[in-house]
């Protein structure tokens, strides 16, 4: 009985640990970079720094111009954790 209990637990465990495929990750860290470009409001903006894979979440580091006039077209980095697979980017100044 108890040999039989650990193999329903061992399939058990490993039916629910499936990988995603690479083409799944690509898309992934494509439209949260996207979403994280959109959200940081700087102008000519890119990816410097990630994606960085935390539990929950993936890291950016942007890097662009600021858009507010009183910046004078200064170059900004900020950060931008995007909780994923969907979620509300947040973006915090990067210094």
């Amino acid at each position: 009985m108890r040999h039989i209990l650990l193999f329903a637990a061992f399939i058990f465990l490993n039916a629910s640990a499936h990988a995603s495929s690479p083409d799944a990750w690509d898309a992934l860290y494509k439209s949260t970079a996207h979403a994280c470009l959109q959200k940081s409001g700087l102008k000519n903006s890119k990816v410097i720094e990630g994606p960085v894979l935390f539990a929950g979440d993936i890291l950016y580091k942007i890097r662009g111009k600021w858009s507010q006039a009183h910046m004078q077209g200064k170059t900004g980095k900020v950060y931008c954790l995007h909780p994923y697979p969907n979620g509300e980017p947040e973006i915090v100044d990067a210094r």
